[in-house]
């Protein structure tokens, strides 16, 4: 059994900028911000700070954070990511939000950079205490305590965000970072403003969130894809998508923004909409892959499953991309497809993706679960 389906063809060079997109934060290290906006962002980077530093931070919002990493126009890593809101609470219509990634590895260096340095401070101390006369050692000592470690970050980025969000409903902000892969602790910030509070001897309500996000390695000449995106929600775009457009929405694909899928539940009217990029796919003589990917379902049946349905294998090659595709441009290739669910009953399912490059000979499998539901 085939079902009808429809193939995105998307080409697209992802060229990401790594710098704040035009936020406060970034225009702050510029000194182009007023002092009311230094206020808000020191306060924000105050309240980070202590959680960095094992303080207990605040929890009056309550938001999870999802990512789907792709791969950049450079050595690092774009990770577009969701901070979804939990219904039922009530949302400052205008809120500060702030994020700072770190690197374990950098942090841990740092750590005993700092550990070392007040070891050097005592010794200079005890140094210029033992000698009161010596007045280099005094300065010595000033000197060594003026070296005061610091801890790099991977990804800072502060800005102003316009929450349109009920109480009863679902509030979703897309946002992004690019770093290096790796390990890293994220640390999010959502909380109300200074300016908006009536009484400025009360704290803004704030939550801060914690993640521990690994970060994969495209870099690599593996054969691969990013992150599987499912969705319903796909919005044409009327241009070719700019930096600004990217900072709106980083889910962006081509000429199509999208909002991915968060409770992979679809009903039976709706579309199923399947994003990915497949990476470092081998070339032939005229310089173009050849690669197939077949979308495979198979239904839940009690502890087990059963093969249910399959669409025609999805081509890659010289015969089906546009004449301009060029991995050289950095053109990516897009294994995306839009199937509609009318002919699925009601129930799960796991879509299993066979990526096989001909060219190579590699084969890469991924797998989605999803429900239809009435």
């Amino acid at each position: 059994m085939h079902s009808r389906y429809r193939a995105l063809a998307i080409v697209s060079a992802l060229v990401v900028s790594l710098a704040a997109g035009g936020s406060a934060f970034a225009q702050q290290k510029g000194g182009k911000v007023d002092k009311a906006q230094q206020a808000e962002i020191a306060a924000a980077i105050k309240i980070i700070d202590d959680a960095l530093n094992g303080q207990a931070a605040p929890g009056d919002y309550k938001f999870s954070f999802v990512c789907h990493p792709m791969k950049a126009a450079d050595a690092r890593t774009y990770v577009p990511f969701l901070l979804t809101f939990e219904k039922g609470q009530v949302l400052p219509p205008a809120a500060v939000y702030y994020v700072r990634v770190v690197s374990k590895d950098n942090l841990a260096k740092a750590k005993k950079a700092m550990a070392d340095h007040e070891e050097a401070v005592r010794k200079a101390a005890v140094a210029a205490k033992l000698d009161p006369e010596n007045t280099e050692l005094a300065d010595e000592e000033e000197k060594v305590r003026a070296q005061t470690p610091k801890v790099e970050y991977a990804f800072e980025d502060f800005r102003n965000i316009n929450v349109a969000a009920q109480k009863d409903s679902l509030f979703v902000l897309p946002l992004m970072m690019a770093v290096a892969p790796g390990e890293y602790d994220t640390y999010f910030l959502f909380k109300e403003p200074q300016a908006s509070l009536k009484n400025k001897k009360q704290p803004a309500k704030a939550s801060v969130v914690k993640v521990a996000l690994k970060v994969p390695d495209f870099t690599t000449p593996e054969f691969g894809t990013s992150s599987i995106i499912v969705t319903r929600m796909t919005q044409p775009l009327k241009a070719a998508p700019t930096a600004t457009d990217f900072a709106r929405n980083p889910y962006i694909f081509g000429n199509m923004a999208v909002l991915p899928s968060l409770d992979f539940k679809f009903a039976k009217a709706d579309e199923l909409t399947v994003l990915f990029y497949i990476y470092n796919a081998g070339l032939d003589k005229a310089g173009k892959p050849d690669v197939t990917v077949d979308y495979l379902f198979y239904q839940k049946i009690g502890d087990g499953e059963k093969f249910f349905n399959k669409t025609p294998a999805l081509e890659l090659n010289a015969k089906t991309l546009p004449a301009n595709f060029d991995v050289k441009a950095g053109h990516q290739l897009n294994g995306g497809q839009g199937l509609p669910l009318a002919s699925f009953p009601e129930g799960e399912y796991r879509l299993e993706l066979k990526i096989v490059d001909k060219v190579s000979g590699k084969t890469k499998t991924e797998s989605v679960r999803f429900t239809v539901t009435p």
